[in-house]
């Protein structure tokens, strides 16, 4: 069980390429550099999912699917009904779960690699701990097994996910007007900048990874008028030996106050 890789990477190049076309956020300098560690891991997180995660994600949904467990199994739908349902619900656990991380200490320490990055572009969608996937991945699983997700559309999912997070993480200059008519749905770049504020009013907001409207359920969508003075990256952490990789790798072990 995975995204689709070649998609992930199509739409990472693509990206990459149309944010130093159109940048929202001018003037970034040595861009390969910046998105090097990222890109490493990636590919290391990519390892650990094949290796191990994959492997329980699938065991477990095939014994859940054995019993005829979960929501959307236990009534007759149609496949469009099923997988909107189901892509529904386990965004809005996506939600809470992003949320759990930045109001949880413990969980919080690995989230913070991901927020410590202080120029923020679509490799910064790759930038997750290795333990933030692993709590992850091992935390969802009682939520896949209640909603009745398959296989498959759990790698729909994460394919929309990926696609989401590339984008909405993207230097990208989007014209306002089309950023807020596609955040009446989806998160956008402009919605997502806020988020990766150093302020922590800012960051502790917008928290949805892909349908917008949880924030705006939950009273937390937050946006600023002038996106461009945003100062990205935390008030700690922003050292350069923690923007390259085995600076990101430890920083859930080091003690500091974020």
């Amino acid at each position: 069980m995975a995204a689709k890789p070649t998609v992930i990477v199509i739409f990472l190049i693509l990206m990459f390429v149309l944010e130093g076309l159109f940048p929202h956020q001018r003037g970034r300098q040595q861009r390969m550099r910046h998105a090097v560690p990222h890109v490493l891991t990636a590919v290391l997180n990519a390892i650990l999912t094949r290796l191990f995660l994959a492997g329980i994600t699938v065991h477990v949904i095939g014994r859940a699917d054995a019993h005829s467990l979960g929501l959307v199994r236990s009534v007759d739908l149609g496949p469009l009904v099923r997988i909107i349902i189901v892509l529904v619900l386990f965004d809005g656990w996506m939600y809470c779960w992003h949320l759990a991380n930045h109001r949880i200490a413990f969980l919080w320490r690995f989230h913070r690699a991901h927020h410590a990055d202080i120029d923020m572009d679509t490799t910064t969608a790759l930038r997750f701990h290795p333990g933030e996937l692993i709590l992850s991945t091992v935390i969802r699983l009682p939520v896949v097994v209640l909603i009745g997700m398959s296989v498959a559309e759990l790698a729909v999912f994460e394919t929309m996910l990926n696609v989401s997070t590339l984008f909405h993480h993207s230097n990208l200059a989007l014209a306002e007007k089309w950023d807020r008519l596609l955040r009446v749905v989806v998160v956008t770049p402009n919605m997502h900048r806020v988020h990766h504020s150093a302020e922590p009013a800012e960051m502790n907001s917008n928290f949805t990874s892909l349908l917008s409207f949880w924030d705006r359920l939950a009273r937390t969508f937050s946006m600023r008028e002038d996106t461009r003075g945003i100062v990205f990256g935390l008030p700690v952490f922003r050292e350069e030996r923690f923007q390259r990789l085995r600076g990101f790798l430890i920083t859930p072990f080091i003690r500091r106050t974020t």
